[in-house]
């Protein structure tokens, strides 16, 4: 989906968002009541430059506007791969770019994360999955990690890998499987300012995504890990 239909379709009461190459930026109105918006577009790989300068638009809405939600819209194709990035210890930026989500949290900033395009393994980790409830629009596509790279990794031969991904969720790509998971709290087709509106007055002080992925039948044993160690 294109960025300025799903502000539209988001915010028909009017919005003020730039989009400036990779960056969206700007806030809009919903049910009356003023939200910050911020995310990314073209499929950018989220890398150093990407995350410093995120991690700054979330301190500023903190500073600016404290207790305003905040909708991040997600469309990335991973993390930027480039040995220059890996020297300058990429993971601590995405490390900081999350601990920015979480400051903004804390301060009272809900989170919403909206997947309209793409959203792959290290770039959806830094940008996303931290979010307190996280939705997919039409077009959108997620992947933990494509196969072809899962292959590499695990050394198993990619047609075992397309097996598995029809019985198992956690090897498979796409909305409907992270659905299953727990991963996505809803997959939005229609209606998109009431239910934005409905999940940002909803209580979603709790992490449930573990009991979802259990009830969906897309992973069965984490809620069971999770208690197990917590009792430890």
């Amino acid at each position: 989906m294109e960025v300025p239909a799903l502000l539209d379709q988001l915010f028909p009461e009017g919005h003020a968002v730039a989009i400036d190459d990779w960056l969206i930026n700007g806030e809009a109105t919903l049910a009356g009541s003023p939200v910050a918006v911020l995310g990314t577009t073209n499929h950018v790989n989220i890398g150093i430059r990407e995350a410093v300068t995120l991690s700054g638009k979330l301190l500023d809405i903190v500073e600016q506007h404290p207790g305003r939600p905040i909708v991040m819209l997600v469309d990335n194709n991973g993390q930027r791969m480039a040995l220059d990035e890996e020297l300058l210890a990429l993971p601590e930026y995405i490390a900081h770019l999350l601990r920015a989500q979480q400051y903004a949290r804390l301060h009272g900033n809900k989170l919403l994360a909206i997947v309209y395009g793409n959203s792959i393994a290290g770039g959806f980790i830094a940008y996303g999955m931290c979010a307190d409830r996280i939705v997919s629009t039409p077009g959108a596509e997620t992947s933990v990690m494509k196969l072809e790279a899962i292959a590499r990794v695990t050394k198993m031969p990619l047609e075992k890998l397309q097996t598995l991904a029809q019985k198992v969720s956690v090897f498979a790509p796409g909305c409907e499987n992270f659905f299953r998971m727990g991963g996505l709290h809803e997959i939005w087709t229609d209606d998109f300012p009431a239910r934005l509106q409905r999940l940002l007055e909803s209580d979603d002080a709790q992490d449930v995504r573990a009991e979802l992925g259990r009830e969906r039948g897309g992973r069965q044993a984490a809620r069971a890990v999770i208690d197990d160690v917590l009792r430890a």
